[in-house]
């Protein structure tokens, strides 16, 4: 196979927002209502990525499978095609919550989709009220968990703990993808990744998220550091969203 790719984009519901305050401002009513045709145009610049970098998996967070929000616009069904097949979506919250009840909320999920079939699970964070987490087996006995972090210290702080214990539990080597909302730095994941033997693989001086004047490291890639020489990250933009894209190389796969 040589080489394995996996896209990871926080869509921001396709929304269009680039980050910078002037565009939250002109366009604040796409948080209420979004047109469909502005879905269209960002998931047209996301497939262009697809296009061009040819990822083997495409994980996403905040795609909206048609909520109120957005005039019940199901964004998956312009990400998947012949060269996708094989895909799964999930509201974010526990399968129990009241908010999937709720004509705003139902409907908010994360998702992926691959050239093919995979083995996987969803899995529940135990605090938060995004929870849902994606394990997915790759080859070479190694596993992918990807999820949306919460954006309350202490409760992500409870979810860092909870997903680093999965992946110390894993018996082969582990990559996490994720929006881990770490807006207090690589820090506040320290403890939790050496306890399980793992490395945060980005470069803490390049942003991935824009908010106005401020830029954060917080769309990260994390992964056992047995497999560190077998990796390559690239930070990708994504001008349609406030945070940029990551592409992961696993090499030398048989």
């Amino acid at each position: 196979m040589g080489k394995l790719k996996i896209l990871f984009s926080n869509l921001g519901y396709a929304r269009g927002f680039n980050g910078y305050l002037k565009q939250h401002i002109l366009h604040l009513y796409r948080h209420i209502y979004c047109p469909p045709n502005v879905q269209r145009q960002v998931l047209l610049e996301l497939k262009n990525i697809i296009n061009l970098k040819k990822p083997d998996i495409g994980c996403v967070v905040e795609i909206d499978q048609g909520s109120l929000n957005s005039a019940y616009f199901n964004q998956i069904e312009h990400l998947i095609d012949i060269n996708y097949p094989f895909f799964d979506i999930e509201n974010k919250y526990s399968q129990n919550s009241y908010l999937n009840k709720l004509p705003i909320f139902n409907g908010k999920c994360n998702a992926f989709f691959a050239k093919l079939s995979l083995n996987y699970q969803k899995l529940y964070f135990t605090y938060g009220t995004k929870k849902l987490i994606y394990k997915i087996n790759l080859i070479n006995n190694i596993t992918l968990f990807f999820a949306h972090f919460s954006l309350k210290k202490n409760v992500r702080a409870k979810q860092y703990q909870e997903i680093c214990a999965l992946a110390k539990n894993e018996p082969g080597e582990v990559i996490i993808m994720g929006d881990f909302n770490n807006f207090l730095g690589f820090n506040e994941l320290l403890p939790f990744t050496h306890d399980a033997n793992l490395s945060i693989l980005n470069d803490q001086k390049i942003p991935t998220f824009t908010f106005h004047i401020w830029q954060y490291p917080i769309d990260l890639c994390i992964c056992s550091s047995s497999l560190l020489r077998k990796l390559h990250l690239e930070i990708i933009p994504q001008p349609f969203s406030d945070h940029s894209a990551l592409l992961l190389t696993i090499a030398s796969l048989p």
